[in-house]
């Protein structure tokens, strides 16, 4: 166990290129991080990382032996994971999602998930804007169109087709303006006399209202179209004609085990087949 915990301990400090930086992530005082990593290097009988007093840096060596014990730590995670999840998972997870997202599943998703946790709560915030992780305080999101900055991984799950979304007959009345996130360079001057909005819970209503058109995910005018509420034709020319739903997150390996295993239970019910995970 010893053992286990230097490696754990070294790959925090390489991660993070400080060993006081790893002491924070950790919990742990700086001269029990040192320590670690000196009993690491002694049993291997190499040096893994130089240090100064201004900076640390990996070895050819070092970065050998952690590249492999990357691997190795994110399988025992997962096993740590497999094993442990429905006893210890406890706290707050905190998501972000779109107005467009189809609510009753997330509803049925949420119920269901905390019916296998009790003892995590999900914290749900419902906004179309960018989301700031680190300010506003959010484990995990579901984007569209934006899904996050270099420091995030954004997992595509599906794609949602676009409409442009009109009152009955007004599909072609250029006195309504086009509105919702995707037309915002169709808007960039609201004339006066119309409504202007980023919003597709907005934009739907006022579509709705007969004040203006919309480009509108289907999942959130499907059912308007069906009972003649709107009329629905395919967007206009720069206009996406999908619309991507992409998980948003920070690295795996430092979430708290109940994050892991609420993005699991989302990857599960949002997911398409085979959609890729990148860094973005």
């Amino acid at each position: 166990m010893n053992d286990l915990q230097n490696i754990e301990t070294f790959a925090e400090v390489a991660g993070q290129l400080s060993f006081a930086g790893a002491a924070r992530r950790l919990g742990l005082p700086p001269s029990t991080v040192t320590s670690r990593v000196r009993a690491l290097e002694q049993s291997l009988g190499v040096r893994l990382l130089d240090r100064t007093t201004r900076s640390t840096a990996l070895t050819n060596e070092g970065a050998v032996f952690l590249e492999r014990c990357q691997r190795a730590l994110a399988e025992i995670e997962a096993a740590r994971s497999l094993v442990s999840a429905d006893v210890s998972a406890s706290g707050p997870v905190r998501l972000s999602v779109p107005t467009a997202l189809p609510m009753d599943r997330l509803a049925r998703l949420t119920r269901d998930f905390l019916a296998r946790h009790p003892k995590i709560h999900v914290d749900i915030t419902v906004e179309d804007r960018a989301t700031d992780f680190v300010r506003d305080g959010i484990d995990v999101a579901l984007r569209g169109h934006r899904p996050g900055g270099a420091d995030l991984i954004a997992r595509l799950l599906s794609q949602m087709p676009v409409q442009l979304v009109a009152p009955p007959g007004r599909l072609r009345d250029e006195s309504l303006p086009i509105l919702g996130p995707l037309t915002r360079h169709l808007n960039s001057s609201p004339l006066p006399g119309q409504a202007h909005c980023e919003s597709f819970a907005l934009a739907r209503e006022l579509t709705l209202a007969g004040a203006a058109r919309a480009c509108l995910p289907l999942s959130l005018c499907e059912q308007d179209a069906k009972t003649d509420s709107v009329e629905i034709a395919p967007p206009p020319p720069g206009v996406e004609s999908q619309l991507g739903l992409y998980l948003v997150y920070q690295d795996r390996r430092h979430q708290p085990q109940r994050v892991r295993l609420f993005i699991d239970a989302l990857v599960a019910e949002f997911s398409s087949p085979s959609e890729p995970e990148q860094s973005r």
